[in-house]
């Protein structure tokens, strides 16, 4: 799943993210069917999500001066 980056009404900026879900048990990565069903396809055990999450940062210029 990947969460394009936006601005939030108070200003902030939420930088653009990804979240991949693994089965705990075989590392096989988490489908939408499987993560609805709650079943690994790959080794048929009831996974319990693993999550890496993988943050795009980007450089924001600076404000005011700079000297």
């Amino acid at each position: 799943m990947i969460i394009e980056a936006k601005k939030l009404d108070n200003g902030t900026i939420q930088c653009k993210y990804e979240v991949n879900l693994e089965c705990v048990h075989c590392g096989m990565g988490v489908d939408a069917e499987e993560y609805e069903s709650g079943t690994c396809s790959n080794c048929g055990a009831t996974w319990n999500q693993k999550k890496h999450t993988k943050i795009h940062v980007t450089s924001v210029p600076l404000a005011g001066e700079s000297g």
